[in-house]
C-alpha cells in the first residue's frame, strides 16, 4: 500500500463501528466459502474480543494492547493460534477495506505457538458405560445415544456430524456423506457406519417430526433447531460416569481413533476416515497406552527371545 496512505489521519479511516465491520467481514467470509463452523468461530471470537475490550477498535495501538491482554492468560496453544489467526485476518481485511489504517500492525512479532495437540486416552469400559447413560425413551436421549454411536463408528468431527441432513445418510450402503460445505477440509468424503449405529439412526428418523423438513439436521434439538457443538458439549457433560468422569465432543473422536487402532485399523485408513490431508495430523491420534506398549513389547522383545533367564547353579554342592 502506498506510503501517502500511512500519513492520512486515523479519523479518516473510521467509517464503521467494530460491530458493523465484523458483520461485513462475516458476510465476506461466507461469500468466500468458509464452512458454517468456521463462520461461527469467527463470529464468536470477534464478539468476545470487542465485548470484553470495546476500546480495541479505537486505534491499532489500542488493538495491540487489548489483544496482548486477551492472550496473556493460561490458554491452550490451539486457542491462542485461533485467536491470533481470526483477529489478524479480520484486521487485515479492515485495512484492505480502508476501515483501519495499515500502520502500525497490531500483531507485529506475534507468531503461532507450537501445538502438540490434545489427546485424551479413554478406556473402552468408560465408553461402554457412557453408552448406557442416555435415556432412550426420550427424543434427546435417543439423539445423544445415536450421535455417540455415530461418532465412535466414523470418528467424525462434532461440527461435521451436527450439520448432516437426513439425505446425507445411505442405509443401503451403511455410509454417510460429509458434504464439502460441512467438512473442515472443504472436501467431501464418505464415512461408513455399522448396522448397530444404523438401527439407532433409523429409530431417530422414525420419531422425527414431519414439519421439520429435510433441511433440518438429523442431530437437532427437540424443537428442530440446529444443535451446535457447545450445546452438544453441555449435553455430554450431563452424562457423568459413576467415578465422575465426563466427556467432551472431541473426546469421542479421540476414543473412536484409539478403539479403531486397537482393533487393527491401519494408520492410512484412519487418516482417510478422519478426513486428514496428511499423516502428520493422524499421528496425534495414533497413540498407545503404556499397557499396550508393555504387552506388545513382551511379545516382540529380542532380549526375551535371545537371552531368556537361565537357571542359577546351586551355591553349594552336596
Amino acid at each position: 500500500m502506498s506510503g501517502n496512505i500511512v500519513h492520512i489521519a486515523f479519523s479518516d479511516f473510521q467509517r464503521a463501528t467494530a460491530q458493523e465491520a465484523a458483520a461485513d467481514f462475516i458476510i465476506f467470509k461466507q461469500a468466500a466459502g468458509n464452512s458454517a463452523l468456521t463462520i461461527d468461530d469467527y463470529r464468536w471470537t470477534l464478539t468476545h474480543l470487542f465485548t470484553r475490550y470495546p476500546k480495541a477498535w479505537s486505534s491499532p495501538a489500542a488493538m495491540r494492547e487489548a489483544f496482548l491482554s486477551w492472550i496473556n492468560k493460561p490458554i491452550a496453544p490451539a486457542t491462542y493460534n485461533q485467536r491470533l489467526s481470526y483477529v489478524r485476518a479480520f484486521w487485515r481485511w479492515c485495512v484492505e477495506e480502508r476501515i483501519q489504517p495499515p500502520d502500525p500492525d497490531p500483531f507485529r512479532g506475534l507468531k503461532r505457538r507450537n501445538d502438540p495437540g490434545r489427546f485424551r486416552d479413554i478406556d473402552a469400559a468408560k465408553v461402554k458405560e457412557l453408552l448406557a447413560l442416555p435415556d432412550r425413551s426420550t427424543w434427546a436421549g435417543l439423539r445423544d445415544y445415536a450421535l455417540i454411536l455415530f461418532t465412535l463408528d466414523t470418528a467424525a468431527r462434532p461440527g461435521e456430524a451436527l450439520q448432516l441432513l437426513p439425505a446425507d445418510f445411505n442405509f443401503s450402503s451403511l455410509a454417510a456423506v460429509i458434504p464439502a460445505h460441512a467438512a473442515k477440509t472443504r472436501e467431501e468424503r464418505i464415512i461408513p457406519f455399522s448396522a448397530t449405529t444404523a438401527a439407532a439412526l433409523r429409530q431417530l428418523l422414525r420419531l422425527r417430526l414431519s414439519e421439520w423438513g429435510e433441511s433440518t439436521p438429523l442431530f437437532c434439538t427437540e424443537t428442530g433447531v440446529r444443535f451446535n457443538v457447545d450445546a452438544w458439549g453441555r449435553r455430554l457433560k450431563r452424562h457423568e460416569l459413576r467415578d465422575g468422569t465426563t466427556f467432551k465432543p472431541y473426546d469421542l473422536r479421540h476414543a473412536a481413533c484409539t478403539l479403531h487402532l486397537r482393533a487393527g485399523m491401519s494408520g492410512e485408513v484412519l487418516q482417510r476416515l478422519m478426513g486428514h490431508h496428511g499423516p502428520q495430523m493422524t499421528q496425534r491420534y495414533i497413540h498407545l497406552t503404556t499397557d499396550d506398549l508393555r504387552k506388545e513389547q513382551s511379545f516382540s522383545s529380542p532380549v526375551e527371545l535371545l537371552a531368556s533367564a537361565r537357571k542359577r547353579a546351586p551355591r553349594r554342592i552336596k
